[in-house]
């Protein structure tokens, strides 16, 4: 796979190209997959991912660390110039995961990155990532489906040709739920969770970067956020989903107030919140069906 900073150069090349020719971009997504035979998460990467969130089990890697490997190929597919949405100033909207079997490091895997769903926003254009993660045959089986996962894009004004704008959806009253946990973010967290992943968008680097880009400083990535809240709670065998969605970007430095709550033993409910200004960063759910 391409790596992940050689892609935003691509992007920055590509966006400034834009810019330049106003070139309109197709109302089509590609037909085609981006595929990746024979990829491995090293046990390097393994232990890298441990420093920041905790031990790890190398034969049952947490469903974060498999969304960070299979990363790439989506980033891939949406760098292309065919893409019809821009790659840089996409808003991470949401992420839905169903996590079906354990992923062991240092084995071949199969990652197939496809895009869906190219729909008008209220602030923009929507597309859906689909990522899929496949044990490689062996000689005489089949592939088997490990992971898959769906991320949600908006790029913000950009319009679909003939495509009426739906109307902003209201958004109810956020009230705090009870504190349960408190998570401390330095100004480095964007840095180190970059060195993990691969992924230096300039919005989580650097204060400057970031505020060049529309943001009010650098901020959390998402997926720091939903490697924070799946620690230490994913079941041992896998067999699990899980969905993260995003209201406001996490400032670093910062404080997340969270709360956890579990309606019932396979269900937990996650909240993160500014506490000054009580606005919601993000919610989630992780879901374990009863075996």
């Amino acid at each position: 796979m391409t790596p992940l900073i050689t892609t935003y150069r691509s992007a920055v090349t590509q966006t400034v190209r834009d810019a330049v020719t106003r070139r309109r971009r197709p109302r089509q997504l590609p037909g085609h997959a981006v595929v990746v035979h024979g990829h491995r998460i090293s046990q390097n990467q393994v232990e890298d991912y441990a420093q920041l969130f905790g031990a790890v089990d190398p034969q049952d890697l947490p469903s974060v660390l498999v969304h960070v490997a299979a990363f790439p190929a989506a980033m891939e597919l949406m760098a292309e110039p065919d893409f019809p949405l821009p790659l840089m100033g996409m808003v991470h909207l949401e992420n839905r995961v169903q996590h079906h079997l354990p992923v062991p490091a240092e084995t071949d895997l199969e990652i197939m990155a496809t895009a869906t769903d190219l729909a008008a926003h209220p602030s923009g254009t929507t597309v859906d990532l689909v990522v899929t993660v496949h044990r490689s045959a062996d000689e005489g089986s089949e592939t088997q489906l490990l992971w898959e996962g769906t991320s949600t894009y908006l790029a913000k004004g950009v319009r679909l040709q003939d495509a009426e704008r739906p109307p902003k959806a209201a958004h109810p009253d956020f009230t705090p739920p009870e504190v349960t946990a408190q998570w401390r973010l330095s100004g480095s967290t964007g840095r180190e969770y970059a060195a993990v992943s691969g992924d230096y968008n300039p919005i989580h680097l650097h204060p400057l970067t970031a505020k060049a880009l529309g943001m009010k400083g650098m901020i959390a990535h998402g997926m720091y956020l939903a490697g924070r809240m799946l620690a230490g709670r994913e079941p041992v065998g896998a067999g699990h989903s899980w969905s993260i969605s995003f209201a406001t970007p996490v400032v670093l430095p910062g404080t997340v107030q969270v709360s956890y709550a579990h309606p019932d033993a396979q269900r937990t409910e996650v909240t993160g919140w500014n506490g000054r200004s009580s606005k919601p960063h993000f919610t989630g759910v992780l879901e374990i069906p009863v075996r």
